[in-house]
């Protein structure tokens, strides 16, 4: 989705640093356009994160799944807010792809954020013909299942022999 939307989304917890950890997230939010804080289950790191972008005077905005935390859970200063509301993954992703068009004006909601990464994928078979979905998920550093799904989505554009473990991708029509 980031590649598609042309955004960057930054977690913490990817970025290692040698300073305390409360002050690598500090220089996050402050290098952030804005902030979307998942607070379901009201995880003390994440709200405390929450609290500091708020001091700092960050854009900072929260998303939660009522499905796993009751409202009456929320506390009072900020049930008021306005809120990403999810219940799955999809409408999360949704719903953030909404946010960063309206945030950032990327006008690219209407983009499948899936396109981009399918096409790079298919461009990837295009190099390196007759690879495995476990080949295929290592060079391009995505996930063996998602590599599946993007594979799925194009199986109208592939050639594709052996079974199972032994399958291979190749491009319709390209030289092998």
């Amino acid at each position: 989705m980031q590649t598609a939307l042309n955004v960057k989304f930054l977690f913490a917890e990817q970025q290692v640093s040698n300073g305390h950890v409360l002050e690598k997230i500090i220089r996050m939010i402050e290098a952030a356009a804005f902030g979307i804080y998942d607070v379901t289950l009201w995880n003390a790191n994440v709200t405390l994160e929450y609290g500091v972008a708020l001091g700092l005077g960050g854009k900072a905005l929260i998303a939660f799944n009522p499905d796993k935390t009751e409202l009456s859970d929320v506390p009072s200063d900020v049930r008021g807010y306005d809120r990403l509301q999810y219940r799955d993954l999809e409408q999360l992703t949704s719903a953030v792809e909404e946010l960063v068009v309206q945030e950032l004006g990327t006008g690219a909601a209407a983009v499948d954020p899936l396109e981009l990464d399918r096409r790079d994928l298919l461009r990837l078979i295009r190099q390196n013909p007759g690879q495995t979905v476990r080949q295929l998920a290592e060079l391009s550093g995505q996930k063996k299942d998602y590599v599946q799904m993007l594979l799925r989505r194009s199986s109208d554009q592939l050639k594709i022999t052996g079974a199972t473990r032994g399958t291979r991708y190749f491009i319709k029509g390209a030289a092998q």
